[in-house]
């Protein structure tokens, strides 16, 4: 079974620009209309990323598969990429942190969330954190258990690291990590933010 690998950690989430149009002469050109969305990225026994999986439900091969990864690996990525039929051409990706249940060594340092949405199987989350460069950690919380309604928190610990300036991250948790959560059930996220407590609900 491939694994789902968290790419970056925090600290090193990146924006990787793959390539630019360039005319017959061999200039640039400018860009086209690019699609900018989380998906699932699948690399081959050689290190290429060949398949993009969107939450959608939309499956592309990539036309211009970059390599130097994890073989026959999944990468979970917020991708720029423009369609054209069963293909998708990268112009750019960013690391998301797979958050995996920190319940043990639970925290809920507060930071910044700019939007949180469910899709395809994942509970998805921008985040902007302050920070000086270093690193911090990100999880999941599982608080209760209602009948019908499972009570989850972003784990997070600032880890030291100076609230000097914000940042773009994002972060995803598998469904499928919610252990006795049936179809039809209700998911509660709860985030200790720098404005207090946000709770957002979400169907299975």
């Amino acid at each position: 079974m491939r694994r789902l690998l968290n790419m970056y950690a925090y600290a090193l989430v990146l924006t990787i620009l793959l390539s630019c149009d360039r005319n017959d002469e061999g200039y640039e050109t400018t860009y086209p209309d690019i699609l900018t969305e989380m998906a699932d990225v699948l690399t081959d026994s050689e290190g290429r990323m060949v398949r993009m999986l969107t939450d959608k439900g939309t499956e592309y091969s990539v036309s211009n598969p970059p390599s130097g990864y994890v073989k026959e690996a999944r990468y979970r990525l917020v991708c720029g990429y423009v369609p054209n039929g069963n293909t998708a051409r990268l112009y750019n990706m960013t690391g998301v942190t797979i958050l995996r249940d920190s319940t043990e060594v639970a925290a809920k340092d507060p930071t910044v969330v700019v939007s949180a949405w469910r899709a395809g199987g994942y509970i998805n989350m921008h985040l902007s954190p302050l920070t000086q460069g270093g690193v911090q950690y990100w999880g999941f919380i599982v608080d209760r258990r209602e009948p019908g309604n499972i009570h989850v928190s972003l784990h997070h610990r600032q880890n030291g690291d100076p609230a000097s300036y914000s940042r773009d991250a994002y972060a995803s948790l598998p469904v499928e990590y919610l252990e006795g959560v049936e179809e039809g059930d209700i998911i509660t996220l709860h985030v200790n933010t720098t404005t207090g407590e946000k709770e957002w609900n979400f169907r299975r």
